[in-house]
């Protein structure tokens, strides 16, 4: 991989999500350090997925080129990349003019206020390492040397067709013969354009769709799953980072010896995880659960709502699984919180998170 291949992977699928996460971070009120992080990573990330859903099946319905959808998708990610800026701007700006009131109010007399800092334990710290360690390693190893997936060679054929002909879906991917996009298994595709997806990032970062797929995908994506893993454990133990780290250090150990088939868990992460399907699986749906867990607190229930909106989007472009599984799972949690809060507005709102599923779901069957 060349010097501005590996940037523009570490921009798009680090710098990027993150600078655009941070805009829900803002949303959401979350100041705490390193929650902001991991959630401006995760949140970031899927709105990039639900961002190139909405370019990608229209423009493939229109028959316009990857390069024409690429171009709008790179002018949207800047819009949201600017708006982010401004409104850090306005945020530091907020932070400064509190610090001098704060100044003055300390100069009249009004006393000094001291905020403590606490420092993180022994042991937060070894369980982060070792858990930094396993994550990383996991990473490393399916990127570095484990390429031998055959289920997915329709979707590179698809690629490696987009970025040479500068079309999508318009080239049988098995004969290579002129087609409609709506022609056979092509159909399915359209709905949930992945393969598009990695083959915009192999266009413009100048790398080969296959090798793109195997080689440098997994070891971004893989940490992007990781780090959402570690945001659901800040939930299950009440924010306490010993437990997250030693939380991941679990996870990463069952990953590791997870590989009975080649449908568990551990081989969508750590072997398929380039393709939709097994980032859906690994990503989407952990989103989604995560989220169903926000909003069951009822006092912030509405600033995470618009969440469930851009999750399933983004799920719809991964998968004709996440198509037909999103709506399952948004639909019985809107029962149990009624059943819980019996809020028919809140019920509503999430129920009508299914509402894009439900259109790329009946299209494809139409």
């Amino acid at each position: 991989m060349s010097c501005k291949s590996l940037l523009y992977m570490v921009g798009m699928f680090v710098f990027v999500p993150v600078w655009i996460g941070l805009l829900w971070t803002d949303f959401l009120k979350i100041r705490e350090r390193a929650s902001q992080l991991l959630h401006a990573w995760v949140l970031g990330f899927a709105t990039m997925l639900a961002t190139a859903q909405l370019v990608l099946v229209p423009f493939v319905m229109m028959q316009k080129t990857l390069t024409q959808a690429l171009l709008l998708w790179r002018i949207l990610l800047q819009i949201l990349a600017v708006l982010s800026f401004v409104i850090w701007l306005g945020r530091r700006a907020e932070a400064a003019e509190a610090v001098v009131d704060a100044s003055a109010g300390t100069a009249d007399g009004a006393g000094v206020q001291k905020k403590v800092h606490g420092k993180a334990g022994t042991w937060t710290i070894v369980f982060g390492i070792l858990a930094a360690v396993l994550i990383l390693l996991q990473a490393y190893i399916p990127a570095r040397y484990e390429h031998s997936d055959d289920d997915d060679s329709r979707f590179v054929a698809e690629e490696v067709s987009a970025v040479v002909h500068d079309t999508m879906y318009r080239e049988d991917p098995i004969t290579a013969d002129y087609m409609y996009w709506d022609t056979g298994e092509v159909r399915k595709d359209l709905t949930s354009p992945w393969a598009m997806f990695v083959a915009m990032h192999a266009k413009e970062g100048n790398m080969a769709p296959a090798a793109l797929s195997h080689a440098y995908l997994p070891f971004f994506l893989i940490l992007i799953c990781y780090a959402l893993y570690l945001l659901i454990g800040q939930v299950l133990f009440g924010g306490d980072w010993e437990k997250t780290f030693l939380f991941g250090i679990v996870l990463s150990v069952l990953h590791l010896a997870g590989y009975t088939s080649t449908h568990t868990m551990a081989s969508m992460l750590l072997l398929r995880i380039w393709q939709g399907k097994a980032v859906c699986a690994s990503f989407a749906l952990p989103l989604l659960f995560y989220l169903f867990y926000q909003i069951m607190k009822k006092e912030a229930w509405k600033r995470w709502i618009p969440l469930l909106y851009v999750a399933g989007v983004g799920t719809c472009m991964l998968s004709g699984i996440g198509i037909v599984t999103a709506p399952v799972v948004l639909a019985v949690y809107g029962v149990l919180d009624f059943c819980y809060y019996r809020n028919w507005r809140k019920t509503l709102a999430i129920w009508l998170a299914v509402v894009p599923c439900v259109v790329f779901l009946g299209y494809y069957l139409m």
